[in-house]
C-alpha cells in the first residue's frame, strides 16, 4: 500500500498517518519525499481500513499495489537503489561492479593465484567460494568448512578486495560473517529456501540472490521480498529487514543442450523496469562455456546489466569445478571493453539506470 500524502501536507500530519498505521495495524512505514510525501505500507497491508486513512487530515490518495514483492517493487520504490558492499565499492544505479575469482576454493595456492589473477584483471568483488550446491554429490563440493573459510580471508588480505560467498546451510551464516564474508550469495538452488531466506533478513551484509533456474520474474522477485520485508509468519513484521539485496541473472532450464542455461537478455530491461534493485549477470554459468563468456558479457552490459559475475581461475584445465565456463588472464580485457560500452551507452544517453526508469513510468 502506499499513501500519497497531498502537497503542503504538514509534517504532524504525515505522523498521524504513519502512528495510525503502526499503531492499529502493527506495520511499518517507509516515508519517501520528493516533491510530495510518499508513505509506503510494510507488511500485510489487506488489513489495513482503507476509509480510516482516507478519512486523516493530508491524505490525498490510497493506492493498493498488486505485486507479491512490494519491498522488491519499483512502484515502491521509484529510484535505483545503490548497495554499499565496502568502501569505495557500490553496485546499483549508474556502477558497473564485476564479481570474480574461482568457481570453488581448491586450495590455498590455486585460491590465491585465481584471487590475484582477478585483482589485476579489475574486478571490484572477489568470489571466494567455501561450498558449493553441485548437481551430483560425487562433484567437487569444495573443503571442509573450517579451512576454506581460512582460505577465503588469506584471499581478502593479498588483494585487499571484499569477498562474496555462497551460503548453503544457514547453521554456517554466523561463520561466514566471523571470518570477514563481506557479501552472502544465495545460488541458484537455495533461491527459494524461505528458511535461508528470512534468516538472512535479520543482517545487514548485502546478499547476491541468484535467479533460480526454474523461477519466473515475480519468484525470483518475492525471494528478494523475503530477505527484504523482515516480515514472520503470521504477517507481523519481525523485524526491519535486510534493503542490501543484489539480484543475479544466470538463465533458466530450457531444451536448448549447447549452453548450460537460456539467458534471455530481454529479462535485463524488464527486470530493471519492475524493480527498483542492483542487477548484475553470471555468462559464466549461463553460457556454461568459456569461448562464450566474452560476448555475453558484452550482451548484458549493453541490455542494462548494472554487474557481472564470472569465473576466474588460474588454470582451467585442472580446476575441480567449472572449469570450462573460467577465464583467465583475458578478464581483464573483457571488464575494460565492457566498462567501455557502459559508458559509451551512458554518453548518449541510454544508460541502464535512467532509461529504465522512465520506460517503468
Amino acid at each position: 500500500m502506499i499513501i500519497h500524502m497531498a502537497p503542503g501536507a504538514s509534517i504532524d500530519q504525515v505522523e498521524r498517518v504513519i502512528n495510525r498505521i503502526t499503531d492499529d495495524y502493527g506495520l511499518r512505514c517507509e516515508t519517501i519525499v520528493s516533491g510530495t510525501t510518499v508513505i509506503g505500507v510494510k507488511g500485510i497491508a489487506s488489513v489495513v481500513d482503507e476509509g480510516r486513512i482516507l478519512e486523516l487530515p493530508g491524505v490525498d490518495r490510497v493506492i493498493r499495489i498488486t505485486e507479491k514483492y512490494k519491498d522488491a517493487s519499483r512502484n515502491f520504490h521509484k529510484d535505483d537503489s545503490i548497495v554499499e558492499i565496502a568502501p569505495g565499492v557500490k553496485t546499483g544505479g549508474p556502477h558497473l561492479t564485476f564479481f570474480g575469482g574461482p568457481c570453488a576454493i581448491e586450495s590455498e595456492k590455486q585460491a590465491i593465484d585465481s584471487a590475484m589473477m582477478a585483482k589485476d584483471a579489475g574486478v571490484d568483488v572477489l568470489r571466494a567460494f567455501v561450498d558449493k550446491s553441485r548437481t551430483s554429490p560425487y562433484d567437487y563440493r569444495g573443503l571442509e568448512l573450517q579451512k576454506g573459510l581460512e582460505i577465503a580471508a588469506a584471499m581478502k588480505q593479498a588483494t585487499g578486495l571484499p569477498t562474496v560467498s555462497e551460503l548453503i546451510d544457514l547453521r554456517h551464516l554466523d561463520a561466514f560473517l566471523k571470518a570477514g564474508i563481506d557479501v552472502i550469495q544465495v545460488g541458484a538452488r537455495s533461491a527459494q529456501y524461505s528458511p535461508l531466506l528470512e534468516e538472512l533478513s535479520r543482517i545487514d551484509n548485502p546478499v547476491v540472490l541468484k535467479h533460480g533456474f526454474g523461477n519466473d520474474l515475480n519468484e525470483w522477485l518475492c525471494a528478494a521480498a523475503y530477505i527484504m520485508s523482515g516480515i514472520d509468519r503470521e504477517g507481523r513484521v519481525a523485524g526491519s529487514g535486510n534493503r542490501n539485496v543484489i539480484l543475479c541473472y544466470r538463465g533458466i532450464k530450457s531444451f536448448e543442450s549447447e549452453t548450460r542455461f537460456g539467458a534471455d537478455t530481454g529479462m535485463i530491461p524488464l527486470v530493471r523496469m519492475r524493480s527498483h534493485l542492483p542487477l548484475i549477470a553470471d555468462p559464466s554459468h549461463s553460457g556454461g562455456d568459456r569461448k562464450l563468456v566474452e560476448r555475453m558479457t558484452y550482451a548484458f552490459v549493453a541490455a542494462g546489466s548494472q554487474g557481472i559475475e564470472f569465473d576466474i581461475h588460474n588454470n582451467p584445465a585442472e580446476a575441480l569445478c567449472d572449469g570450462k565456463q573460467a577465464v583467465q588472464a583475458d578478464a581483464g580485457r573483457i571488464i575494460s571493453t565492457a566498462r567501455r560500452i557502459h559508458s559509451m551507452l551512458d554518453g548518449i544517453g541510454i544508460e541502464t539506470g535512467s532509461s529504465v526508469a522512465v520506460a517503468a513510468g
